[in-house]
């Protein structure tokens, strides 16, 4: 475990033996978002490290502590407390937990009389989910205020790119003179950068006086009531920043991180047993490997499970898929009544989330499990020839054409993405989103399962789907310079790309 602590000490502080770190270098994998090369990203960050995170009030008579149950961020998993400094027994408590990801910006903050929870997030909103859209305001433990960025900025994000908060970090910070990506690193700035662009790259949003100032990314401030957590006023940047230069701040800060548990299997019994195994027993079936080539010529059944493990190794399910044939009520009743291994868990956590875990199974009788997968070879091959033919797999519209790929492009995609594409100089540049929107195009238009798409290409040659997706996205941008008819060239010379 290892401790650090930014902001200002309260006199007579307890000071703990740490390593000082900007916050700004704190590292969180991305996620790609759909297009795969734009700024606009949602979903979690998964990381190899954990926090607890312990921010102070402005004037350091309240904290909050808020312990994750996982390591993605943000995420609801988790518990948080509020302390008045000096009391060993919790305010209340909040039943989320509250994680900082990204560059850093995102933000939590607790107002002086330790009654509101303000938090930021810059990075992997979830608009639609309350608790995980761009603003956060919580009352004594209880969600009272919530804002999406469009709330808050007024921004039109099917015209034009717009962040919540303002980060000029590439552009004003010298990275090699700061010792980016060392444990001793120190901001230093690039020569020639302004006072106004320094106090942004510190201070993009901070409280003061209960009030929360958070400058987005056209340099607006908008200022809220952390009293109340509601948004009193926005200003420009320019107007406001003599009444705020000097109120810059950051709010005392401790990060405790431990290394996250790793699962990559289901965690064994307690006896040490390994549980697909135990849990084959208990419902009568064999369990299996997945991809297993001794086992392709038996018909496999499986489930996903997740959910909790906790400090004594029970598992609380949090969900559960599984196929029709498997005895739900059963296998449920297994992970209810077993203790599992949990000695990966970190001490202070007293539980922890463990994603989609897969079982595999097979009838015991080997000639019944054969005749099974028979049976299933069969449906399988009328289904995928059903594929083939149908108009739309799983409620998604299959293009019949190149053509069509271009309109249902269209209509998918936000017109400052269209810009952007159509902007790049050489269609080769479409390369770039081949792991975003390539990956869409060819999970959601049936380009490895089977679909009328995937057989259009096949018949013109084009076998493997990313070559399929790359002769999508290229011609697409001939599509957006206006050039509609070329991709009939390509259907009568169907060579590559």
């Amino acid at each position: 475990m290892r401790q650090r602590t930014t902001g200002s000490e309260a006199p007579g502080a307890e000071v703990i033996d740490i390593n000082i770190i900007n916050i700004n270098m704190k590292l969180a994998f991305l996620i790609l978002s759909i297009l795969g090369a734009g700024p606009e990203v949602t979903g979690q960050a998964v990381s190899s490290a954990v926090e607890i995170v312990t921010i102070y009030s402005q004037n350091e008579k309240f904290y909050v502590k808020s312990i994750p149950f996982d390591n993605e961020a943000p995420s609801l998993r988790g518990k948080t407390y509020v302390y008045e400094k000096g009391n060993a027994a919790p305010l209340y408590i909040v039943e989320r937990g509250f994680a900082l990801v990204g560059d850093g910006n995102d933000k939590l903050i607790l107002s002086n009389n330790g009654e509101v929870i303000f938090y930021a997030v810059s990075w992997g909103v979830n608009e639609a989910q309350e608790g995980l859209k761009s603003v956060n305001v919580y009352k004594k433990g209880k969600l009272i205020k919530s804002f999406t960025k469009t709330d808050i900025t007024g921004c039109d994000e099917n015209k034009e790119r717009c962040d919540l908060i303002y980060s000029n970090y590439d552009e004003v910070v010298d990275k090699e003179k700061s010792g980016f990506g060392a444990s001793n690193y120190r901001k230093v700035f690039k020569d020639g950068v302004d006072e106004k662009e320094r106090f942004l790259s510190d201070f993009p949003i901070f409280s003061s006086d209960d009030a929360v100032y958070l400058v987005d990314s056209k340099k607006k401030v908008h200022i809220f009531d952390l009293k109340e957590g509601s948004l009193i006023r926005s200003d420009s940047f320019d107007n406001i920043f003599e009444q705020i230069r000097n109120k810059g701040r950051n709010d005392k800060t401790e990060l405790q991180t431990f290394r996250s548990p790793t699962f990559l299997k289901f965690p064994k019994l307690k006896n040490g047993k390994p549980a697909q195994e135990s849990l084959a027993d208990y419902i009568g079936m064999k369990a299996i490997a997945p991809n297993n080539i001794n086992d392709e010529q038996y018909k496999q059944y499986s489930f996903s499970i997740d959910g909790y493990i906790s400090r004594d190794g029970g598992f609380e399910i949090e969900d559960i898929e599984m196929d029709a044939e498997l005895p739900r009520a059963k296998i449920i009743e297994f992970f209810k009544a077993n203790k599992f291994d949990s000695s990966s868990v970190p001490a202070p956590f007293e539980k922890w989330h463990i994603g989609d875990k897969y079982f595999y199974f097979r009838k015991r009788d080997d000639r019944l499990a054969r005749q099974e997968m028979r049976q299933e070879q069969i449906k399988q091959r009328q289904e995928f020839e059903k594929r083939l033919t149908s108009e739309s797999i799983k409620g998604v519209y299959i293009p019949k054409d190149l053509g069509e790929c271009f309109i249902e492009l269209d209509k998918l995609l936000k017109e400052v993405d269209r810009k952007e594409m159509q902007s790049l100089s050489k269609r080769e540049d479409m390369i770039r989103y081949h792991h975003g929107l390539g990956t869409w195009i060819r999970n959601n238009w049936g380009l490895w399962g089977g679909s009328r798409l995937q057989k259009y290409f096949a018949d013109k040659g084009i076998t493997h789907p990313e070559e399929m997706s790359s002769v999508v996205l290229f011609h697409y941008h001939d599509w957006l310079n206006g050039r509609k008819e070329a991709w009939k060239d390509w259907e009568k010379n169907p060579v590559g790309r």
